[in-house]
């Protein structure tokens, strides 16, 4: 009898076995704790800004991203502007040295449609376009389906985004000035700090223009040969080659194209180093100034002016 319930018990427990095995089991994870990084992501109107893939946190991939919502995190409410579409410039091609006119480059401008926001499907990165030029700046945040194998997940408030005001410049740190011999490459004084600040007159011309000032604030006069370039070190008309530098009694000036990424895009001999010098006849300390800046580039229609003050020297009257 003990024997009997033995072998009926075996069998209960193999039929049990076989029912389960004959159970679909549904392949991979998907986690409920997706996440991007870094978060929030902090772009600018007008520039392009580009987030990493969504973190999976062990989620089999590959996983489908779908975007769901975009809302304004302050108020709660949709952000429409962020799904329009906004006509933008964008390039057709890489701008090569061959491209040496203004008509020669603005056959690789052309004006697209695109979304100030997007989300890639593939990955789930984040794109912001040049189009968030035309949204308001402020504090925003998304909502994204993820699906793979095992099923789907809908993350509420996955990304925050933080839209700042258009940048119209860009300028590196580190701009310096050194002091050397008169005519000559000899007696080079250490590198000091030189202050430069941009001005920006978003109704005036496209017009760039550096100016060269002493210690009391009195401009160098260009056009008589005051401030000069240094041999062959890099400079901005290296930068542009499609406008011809005007030198007047108070600045170097340029003309320059308005392009989607800002201007130059061409590097010159010192990537984007401008290496500039004020002769010793015209100190009153009778040294060379070489003012060195880095980085310059004009992000919007306009007019820039660039001011070099050199601390420590005087103009000659």
């Amino acid at each position: 009898m003990k024997k009997r319930f033995i072998i009926s018990s075996l069998s209960a427990l193999a039929l049990v076995g076989i029912f389960f095995s004959c159970k679909k089991v549904t392949p991979g994870f998907i986690s409920d704790y997706m996440y991007y990084s870094p978060n929030p992501l902090i772009a600018t109107q007008g520039n392009v800004v580009n987030s990493k893939a969504l973190e999976l946190d062990g989620s089999t991939g590959p996983v489908k991203v779908k975007l769901l919502a975009v809302r304004n995190s302050n108020t709660g409410q949709p952000a429409p502007d962020m799904l329009k579409e906004f006509t933008i410039k964008q390039f057709l091609g890489q701008i090569t040295s061959a491209d040496s006119t203004v008509a020669l480059v603005n056959q690789k401008i052309v004006l697209k449609p695109a979304l100030p926001l997007e989300v890639s499907e593939v990955g789930g990165r984040i794109t912001l376009s040049q189009a968030t030029a035309n949204v308001a700046t402020g504090n925003y945040v998304i909502d994204v389906q993820v699906t793979n194998v095992k099923g789907t997940r809908d993350i509420l408030n996955a990304c925050k985004i933080q839209l700042l005001p258009k940048a119209h410049f860009a300028l590196d740190a580190g701009a310096f000035f050194t002091t050397s011999d008169p005519d000559t490459e000899t007696g080079f004084s250490g590198q000091s700090p030189l202050p430069v600040t941009v001005s920006y007159d978003s109704k005036g011309t496209n017009k760039i223009r550096f100016v060269f000032l002493d210690k009391n604030g009195v401009a160098f006069n260009p056009s008589a040969g005051q401030v000069v370039t240094r041999g062959d070190r890099g400079n901005f008309s290296q930068m542009n080659p499609y406008f011809p530098l005007v030198r007047t009694t108070a600045a170097l000036e340029w003309d320059f194209i308005d392009l989607p990424n800002g201007f130059p895009i061409k590097d010159g001999n010192n990537g984007t180093g401008n290496y500039y010098r004020i002769p010793a006849r015209f100190t009153v300390e009778n040294r060379n100034v070489n003012p060195v800046f880095f980085g310059f580039k004009a992000l919007s229609a306009g007019s820039y002016t660039v001011t070099i003050q050199i601390p420590a020297i005087t103009k000659k009257p």
